[in-house]
């Protein structure tokens, strides 16, 4: 049986999420009755609580601020066994995500204010990459700056895995893209990065750019996975969606660490949409029963 955790760093971003969930159709326009929530989210900070929770021994690199949500956000990383000593704090808010889900848990519409992590600059995350020496898989999140993911990608030894976090910010990965052992995005992102439509397209022209590992989320319909010129697709779980948001955040995770075990693609695919599956299944972007995964 393996006993040592295997170390997976997360360089991105942490936000305060403010979400609504409705209880009836969406209607532009008017108030719905349904019920909201605040919570500490963010596309690399869900990725890290979820890497700690799938057993990996897990590290958060990011700039933070030194507001109101300063105390829960080191409450949190204790309470998940997230590192936080590599974080930089300032006398910033912190960033913040707005989001609404419709009656079957949905994100119809969202608002990021994302203006700390604009100041992730190469300077700021220079002493990084000595501290990951001994990681054995780091995922980098798009909310970065493009030079700072094109320096951490120049600059990081160990297997580099991206996630897209939007068709808007993915577009920052294209520097880096040779570099990375795997990229996971959505047939949205994948067609904003390749300019094509049809996901088998997609997955071969990232390939061809230099990708190790092309996973791309089909929602529903699973994950279409790609490698060397082998392409294949995984059926998502078949669970009754409570909350789709974070989904791909586990997803991503469930990757980080099946990579960092050494494991093939395929099982690094089940994984990640058995993870997936937990996590829509339960309230809330992070959710502890992903630690059944793992026994």
């Amino acid at each position: 049986m393996e006993t040592t955790k295997k170390k997976v760093a997360v360089i991105g971003a942490l936000n305060v999420d403010v979400g609504g969930r409705a209880d009836r159709p969406l209607t532009r326009g008017d108030s719905i009755p349904g019920s909201v929530r605040t919570a500490l989210g963010g596309v690399g900070w869900n990725i890290a609580r979820n890497c700690a929770l799938l057993g990996a021994e897990a590290a958060f690199f990011s700039l933070l601020g030194l507001d109101e949500h300063e105390s829960a956000i080191r409450a949190d990383g204790a309470k998940y066994g997230v590192d936080l000593s590599r974080c930089q704090w300032t006398e910033r808010p912190n960033n913040r995500y707005l989001y609404i889900c419709d009656e079957r848990g949905d994100v119809a519409a969202a608002v990021n204010d994302m203006a700390l992590c604009a100041r992730i600059t190469p300077e700021l995350a220079g002493t990084w990459p000595a501290a990951l020496a001994d990681a054995d898989a780091v995922v980098l999140d798009a909310n970065l700056p493009e030079e700072t993911l094109a320096f951490l990608g120049e600059h990081i030894a160990a297997p580099l895995l991206a996630d897209c976090v939007s068709a808007a910010k993915c577009v920052r990965l294209r520097p880096v893209l040779p570099r990375l052992h795997t990229l996971k995005a959505n047939r949205t992102e994948a067609a904003a990065l390749t300019g094509l439509d049809r996901p088998l397209d997609q997955a071969r022209a990232l390939l061809a750019a230099g990708v190790k590992r092309v996973v791309i989320s089909l929602g529903p319909d699973g994950v279409l996975c790609g490698e060397g010129k082998a392409l294949f697709r995984q059926n998502a779980a078949n669970v009754r969606v409570t909350d789709a948001t974070g989904a791909g955040d586990s997803l991503t995770a469930a990757l980080a660490v099946g990579s960092a075990k050494g494991l093939p693609l395929e099982k690094c695919a089940k994984l990640g949409v058995s993870a997936a599956g937990v996590t829509i299944a339960h309230p809330g972007a992070v959710t502890e029963a992903l630690k059944n995964l793992i026994k």
